[in-house]
């Protein structure tokens, strides 16, 4: 067994048989230990098993992804958008359907958020009255539609501060703070600032119901991004516009200026087929490596498992997939995708790049989507790798189980051997003190006869 998991006793006796007793304690572990260096050795088993299968569903996982990658790319038909002025239009994000293109012009402003300073500054934010009247307006909101919501201040908070607090606390999407320019007599001034950016009124109004003296400067009203799309004009408070283009996300950057156009462009691109075929030979080969691992002679630890045999079902059922509907595509050959006799597959770019557009749109339908031609084989390997009710998933927790079985056992085991030893050495220590008393008597006894046979014989009984 491990000596990390128990350490025989050190027996210390007193009689010439000490050594004889610590073989005899060590001998009844050892046996005893036998059914405990079982279990070990079955830990150590199920732990190279649990980690074997754990780098199995990685590769499995990556299988599935891959799969679902080229079922994207075959039911967007590889739609990539690009901005002719990625400078002023960035593209974001594309998930769009269908080719198209739109030109964006006239773009005349870009969102920025409402944020306005107090005309005036004050001594001391925290006594400096800001209102003669002791009430103020705030009035916030897109032109035509404002709100106008009325502050009391009472003396307490009469104040810069006592106002920010105050405003802070209505939550109209608008923050105030304090700004500090520690020169001059009036050093403090209240600044207020919408939330989001969109073309917004702010004002900040002392005696709303008479003099109604602004308060605020008024050179940062706030706007929103404004451009035409295709000869339409679009007005959104964001930079960002994700809801004018279908499946299109994009940023304006930049005003363009007089007959400047930034066109977008959707369209098909043949080299998204390109790159997710080959990220998908180079996952197949990873996968087709790490099964036959634990295949043959000298197969791993999961030598026999249905796992590996699963999995390699799977993996061939990528080499064979065949569909008839999809025209000039019907197998990953027809696009470059060779499998040799080792079952490693490769990519011949050459036969991938000679493809013809007709051809092209024949692999769109090869690859399907989610659910139909190769893209839906992703199912069968998530069937495997799902962490919640995966094949290796329910394996993994059959094997934890087990384990904790074993530890169970193994720690029973240690308990039953520590007794077992203990009461073995009780007995022997007892044991090991009467021969020690015996052999003490001997000698005396010995002695005394040596003693006798002098006195009568004048001579040693040894020298007889």
């Amino acid at each position: 067994m491990s000596s990390s998991l128990f350490t025989p006793l050190k027996f210390t006796g007193i009689s010439k048989y000490s050594t004889d007793f610590q073989t005899i304690i060590d001998r009844a572990v050892a046996i005893a230990s036998l059914p405990l260096q079982m279990a070990q050795n079955q830990q150590a088993d199920l732990l190279a098993r649990e980690q074997t299968l754990s780098d199995l569903g990685l590769s499995v996982n990556d299988m599935a992804a891959k799969l679902s990658a080229l079922g994207k790319v075959g039911s967007s038909k590889g739609i990539a958008a690009s901005s002719s002025s990625p400078d002023k239009v960035a593209i974001l994000s594309s998930n769009a359907s269908s080719p198209a293109v739109y030109d964006i012009t006239e773009v005349t402003s870009l969102a920025k958020a409402a944020s306005e300073t107090s005309l005036s500054g004050y001594a001391a934010s925290d006594s400096t009255p800001v209102s003669a009247s002791g009430r103020v307006a705030l009035i916030f909101g897109p032109p035509g539609q404002e709100t106008t919501t009325i502050i009391d201040l009472d003396p307490a908070a009469n104040n810069p501060i006592g106002l920010r607090d105050r405003i802070n606390a209505l939550n109209l999407g608008v923050n105030a703070s304090i700004l500090t320019t520690g020169t001059g007599s009036d050093p403090n001034y209240l600044s207020i600032s919408a939330n989001a950016s969109g073309q917004n009124t702010l004002r900040l109004v002392e005696d709303p119901g008479g003099a109604a003296t602004d308060l605020l400067t008024s050179a940062n009203q706030g706007a929103s991004t404004v451009f035409k799309l295709n000869g339409v004009t679009i007005r959104k408070p964001g930079a960002v516009i994700n809801d004018v283009v279908p499946g299109v996300s994009f940023n304006i950057l930049a005003t363009t200026g007089e007959g400047e156009s930034v066109t977008l462009t959707l369209g098909s691109n043949p080299s998204a087929i390109s790159q997710a075929l080959q990220d998908l030979v180079a996952s197949y080969n990873s996968a087709v490596a790490k099964v036959d691992a634990q295949i043959g002679e000298h197969a791993g630890p999961l030598s026999g498992d249905n796992i590996v045999r699963e999995i390699q079902q799977s993996l061939r059922s990528i080499g064979t997939y065949n569909n008839a509907a999809s025209g000039s595509v019907q197998s990953l050959a027809a696009l470059g995708v060779e499998l040799g006799k080792d079952g490693r597959m490769s990519f011949n770019a050459a036969t991938f790049n000679a493809l013809s557009p007709s051809t092209i749109n024949d692999a769109f339908t090869f690859l399907g989507s989610a659910t139909t031609g190769l893209g839906a084989l992703a199912n069968r390997f998530t069937a495997i790798s799902d962490p919640v009710s995966g094949m290796i998933k329910l394996q993994q927790d059959q094997y934890d189980s087990t384990d904790n079985r074993l530890s169970s056992q193994m720690s029973d085991l240690t308990a039953r051997i520590t007794n077992m030893q203990t009461a073995l050495a009780s007995k022997l220590e007892v044991a090991d003190q009467l021969l020690a008393s015996l052999d003490s008597q001997q000698t005396m006894l010995t002695a005394s006869i040596d003693s006798l046979t002098f006195a009568l014989y004048g001579k040693q009984t040894g020298n007889n």
